[in-house]
């Protein structure tokens, strides 16, 4: 089990929270949020998205990340200048590689 999830003492579902008709709107908005991304990196848990460094880049991942982070909580997210890391708990990867995955390079 992942750290974060092991002190939280809780293993949260593997769920999004939106509504299809959001989720579809969504999918639309990550084209643009992952425009730019050079490549996706594989982790243990999860994936690495290198992203070019940049004020706007930055204000638009933290943003991502917020947003995420509130309709998919077991998501965690690792944000430095450069790439975002983007893991979660077993059965996780498939999710984001689908997701996120082919909106890279």
């Amino acid at each position: 089990m992942n750290d974060v999830l092991e002190r939280s003492g809780r293993q949260l579902p593997i769920a999004c929270s939106l509504s299809e008709p959001k989720l579809a709107e969504r999918r639309g908005e990550l084209e643009e949020i992952f425009e730019g991304c050079l490549r996706m990196d594989e982790l243990d848990d999860g994936y690495e998205f290198p992203f070019p460094g940049s004020e706007e880049r930055a204000a638009g991942l933290t943003k991502f990340v917020v947003f995420e982070g509130g309709c998919c909580p077991f998501f965690i997210f690792e944000l430095e200048a450069g790439p975002i890391r983007l893991r979660g708990p077993e059965g996780v990867k498939g999710i984001i590689a689908e997701t996120f995955g082919g909106r890279t390079g």
